[in-house]
């Protein structure tokens, strides 16, 4: 029978396996790939083109297996020290957070906390002791050549963005707090108002609302306008006082606008309306300061009638005080109830509106002049709910004074900042670093021609 013999192939019995080294390389790969898949693991084949979100997932997962193997390659004893040390991170992350929260909340009350002292008038903050006299460095000069006679009064914005100053000449000038004259108002000629858009008589008082939106000025025709701070705008004309207006003061917070004037009269304005709201009579000699705050009330100094009148709106009342020997020519609120006055008596006083007569009086706060007579005061200006304040006269000096705010029994002087010429404006900055100084060769009611601003660093 016949039959065939198979020859052996070389290599003995083994089947060769295909595709050689490379291939089975790549067999090896792709089975450990799919074993570290069943595990949840990931290991990508490195032979493969990826993108870069797959280069960045791929060392996202690489760093999870690292991690992975690092825990299963820890003993228990380092486990436990690894929890231990996670936990107190916690923990520290834990309480930082609630001492933020702590702070934030803190803030939150102390900040509640002040506007309900704000406004009820209780609100003191003590910071007159941290004030330093300037030096010459920190004095700087205003002028603007059209303002050609004296400077009669100036404001400053809420956001110490602006500085408004009106002069005798009828004119208006906007200045940055750098110096930089950001605008002008020029002012008419006497008798041209009919045809001019603005002033045509002294200035003799100006205020901006706390928001910025009303520049309110009055001059010695009886006229009071009103302005946009931003454009220098002209917006509104009033004419309702007979006689010079001696002041003007926005109520805080609103566009409620008082006005005094020489007529002896306060009348009340509503800027959203522009519109007249009521006046408000008692005094019985010309009406020489004014200032609001908060409340619905406004403060007055009558003049030569040497009284004070605190006008109540919602209660439809008047408080009246007096305690100056000759005409008082300023006040200013320290707070709600507490309130300074000056006058050509030379005297500067402390009252509240607990007592009818003041707390302190300091004589002579300007000293004398060679006649033997209290140098005049002319300026006042008060830093509200502090314990700072600053006054102005004829001698050639600002003086920056501390005022007892809790018992009232003392005006204590801080220092002098020598200034020539005389005060006729006063006014600090929101933030009290500040101080602006009106200056004329003369008082307002002169006759000088030296326009000058000075802006005082504390």
């Amino acid at each position: 029978m016949p039959f065939f013999i198979r020859n052996k192939r070389s290599g003995g019995n083994k089947p060769k396996k295909l595709g050689g080294k490379k291939a089975q390389a790549k067999r090896k790969t792709d089975v450990k790939s799919q074993q570290l898949e069943k595990r949840g693991k990931f290991a990508p084949n490195l032979d493969e083109e990826i993108t870069s979100e797959e280069e960045e997932e791929y060392d996202k997962n690489k760093k999870v297996i690292e991690e992975e193997d690092e825990l299963e390659e820890e003993t228990a004893q380092e486990k436990k020290v690894r929890l231990a040390r996670q936990y107190l991170q916690q923990l520290q992350e834990q309480r930082a957070q609630d001492e933020e929260d702590k702070l934030d909340d803190e803030a939150i009350r102390t900040r509640l906390r002040e506007d309900v002292l704000e406004a009820s008038g209780r609100l003191r903050k003590k910071i007159a002791d941290s004030y330093l006299e300037p030096e010459a460095d920190d004095l700087k000069v205003f002028r603007s050549k059209k303002q050609r006679l004296s400077v009669t009064c100036i404001t400053v914005s809420a956001d110490e963005k602006y500085v408004f100053s009106g002069s005798k000449d009828a004119s208006l000038v906007k200045y940055g707090m750098d110096g930089e004259k950001l605008g002008t108002i020029l002012g008419g000629r006497k008798g041209a108002k009919d045809s001019h858009v603005g002033h045509c008589s002294h200035i003799y008082t100006i205020a901006v609302s706390s928001d910025g939106k009303f520049l309110a000025s009055g001059d010695a025709g009886g006229y009071i306008h009103i302005w946009n701070p931003e454009t220098l705008e002209h917006l509104k004309t009033f004419k309702k006082h007979r006689g010079p207006i001696s002041g003007l003061s926005f109520r805080w917070g609103t566009h409620t606008l008082f006005s005094s004037s020489h007529d002896r009269m306060v009348m009340v304005w509503n800027l959203d309306a522009m519109a007249f709201v009521e006046n408000l009579g008692g005094h019985q000699d010309a009406i020489t300061g004014l200032d609001a705050f908060m409340r619905e009330s406004c403060i007055t100094s009558g003049g030569r009638d040497q009284s004070v009148i605190v006008y109540v709106l919602v209660e439809d009342k008047q408080l009246r005080f007096s305690g100056h020997y000759d005409s008082i020519d300023g006040v200013k609120l320290i707070n709600e109830k507490t309130f300074v006055t000056y006058g050509q008596d030379g005297y500067l006083a402390l009252w509240t509106t607990l007592k009818k007569r003041p707390h302190c009086v300091v004589k002579a706060a300007h000293g004398y002049q060679s006649n033997g007579i209290p140098n005049w005061l002319t300026a006042v200006a008060t830093l509200i709910n502090t314990d700072i304040m600053a006054s102005g006269s004829m001698d050639g000096y600002v003086r920056v004074w501390k005022v007892d705010t809790d018992r009232h029994k003392s005006v204590k002087p801080l220092f002098s900042v020598p200034i020539p010429g005389v005060i006729n404006s006063l006014a600090f900055t929101t933030s009290g670093s500040h101080l602006l100084v009106g200056v004329g060769q003369e008082h307002k009611m002169g006759r000088q021609s030296t326009s000058l601003l000075w802006l005082v660093g504390l």
